[in-house]
């Protein structure tokens, strides 16, 4: 795999010096988080079900432990008498607050936790809270073979059916035809651990997300994005781009929106990460969903603390011990963006350019998730996603720019074919 080196080690801070920090998942988008805490002077401890992750080599202590496995992370917990604990990663949260709660730490309540990770009790709650979201009906077990067009009372197809509880877009499926609802449904049920789906109507407009900090119930926007969704029926994400272009009254919706839902939801501290559409007809803003942990390919870690000077994993890291972090204001002014890199179905066999794509000024990360000999298959969600970039720039214009530098330099080889470029699936009016 080819990537921008991690940013220097920067100084200890005295508070954190020496305490014991639990943090639940070590894949590729948490390294970040468990690097920090050891430059902060932390101890740490790491858990992912695989004993391959990618973070073992960077934490001190590494468990492997599946993340949904909460008597057997409260037993390590309590066996090495950890200060904090802090996840990532959507479905380490529920474990995350179930250790916060029988321990006494600092963490959100297993209430929050159930409302941030299951859409149904979020949709739910949302309602109470007098959020607007998509018309929604629930599908369980007992309930699949039978459910038709009728049944869910969503004003028909087009509709986007989803998991109660899964992440980065699987299992997420648009279906328009009623003969492939049953299908849809089953796939979705299949992703959720529940086994539980959620049939919702499928909003027209403009997608977007919000990255914000929580402190005493507060919250501060650190950035929100505009974005260029993947063509249907998938739904997963191609660009990210920050600021977000939204007219006036569409933004003062979508900055009042993480306050809407701490209040509503009853959250005090730590970071927010929601989903949002715009709606063509009405200008309306929608909630998708939201989670209680930051955007993942880096968006938190790196673009985030270059568009807006704010040590985000720093005072995330410190909600966990549960000393209080205020966000400082963040600078605004810079534009970013995060790309995903596509492409074609293959048996990769080099992969050259990222190096001479991290010397593009602005690129403060590259990355190609595939080494020699792995295979590229299609993709459908967001963990397939072959690569990406970050950027950040003066302008939208020149950050398009370079996202464009970094695609020309970037070529794999394949097993019959030389000199691939990423495919572009961009419609160059949405950027």
């Amino acid at each position: 795999m080819a990537t921008v080196p991690e940013p220097a080690a920067t100084s200890i801070d005295p508070e954190l010096a020496g305490k014991r920090l639990l943090i639940l998942g070590g894949g590729l988008w948490q390294r970040p988080y468990v690097q920090r805490a050891r430059q902060l002077g932390l101890e740490t401890w790491v858990t992912d079900w695989s004993p391959a992750a990618a973070a073992r080599g960077d934490a001190d202590h590494f468990e492997a432990i599946d993340l949904k496995d909460q008597e057997a992370t409260l037993a390590l917990a309590e066996r090495v008498r950890v200060d904090g604990v802090l996840t990532a990663a959507d479905i380490g949260v529920p474990t995350a607050a179930y250790v916060a709660d029988r321990l006494g730490l600092a963490g959100h309540s297993i209430e929050v936790a159930h409302h941030a990770t299951n859409k149904f009790a979020m949709r739910r709650q949302a309602a109470r809270a007098g959020i607007r979201g998509p018309r929604f009906h629930v599908v369980r077990s007992g309930d699949a073979a039978s459910t038709s067009v009728e049944s869910v009372e969503i004003g028909g197809l087009p509709a986007i059916v989803k998991p109660v509880d899964s992440c980065s877009s699987r299992g997420v499926r648009w279906v328009d035809r009623a003969d492939d609802l049953p299908a849809a449904i089953a796939d979705a049920r299949a992703a959720s651990l529940t086994g539980e789906a959620l049939v919702e109507e499928f909003l027209v407009g403009v997608e977007g997300s919000i990255e914000a900090l929580v402190d005493e119930g507060r919250a501060t926007i650190l950035g929100y994005c505009d974005k260029t969704k993947s063509p249907l029926p998938d739904r997963f994400d191609l660009e990210l781009r920050y600021p977000g272009a939204f007219d006036a009254p569409a933004a003062a919706e979508i900055e009042a929106l993480p306050q809407r839902i701490a209040t509503g939801f009853g959250i005090r501290r730590g970071i927010l990460h929601v989903e949002f559409l715009v709606a063509h007809d009405t200008g309306a803003v929608f909630l998708i969903e939201f989670a209680i942990r930051g955007c993942g390919s880096k968006v938190v870690t790196h673009l985030m603390p270059a568009l807006t000077g704010v040590d985000v994993v720093r005072i995330v890291i410190r909600q966990a011990l549960g000393l209080a972090t205020p966000a400082p204001a963040p600078v605004r002014g810079r534009h970013g963006a995060l790309h995903f890199l596509m492409f074609p179905r293959g048996r990769v066999t080099a992969v050259r350019g990222v190096e001479a794509a991290c010397r593009i000024p602005g690129v403060i990360d590259a990355c190609v998730e595939r080494r020699p000999g792995d295979a590229i298959d299609a993709v459908h969600d967001g963990r397939s996603r072959p690569g990406h970039v970050l950027v950040t720039a003066a302008s939208r214009a020149e950050v398009q720019h370079r996202i464009a530098q970094v695609r020309d330099a970037i070529r794999l080889d394949y097993e019959r074919a030389t000199d691939v470029a990423p495919i572009d699936l961009l419609d160059s009016t949405h950027r």
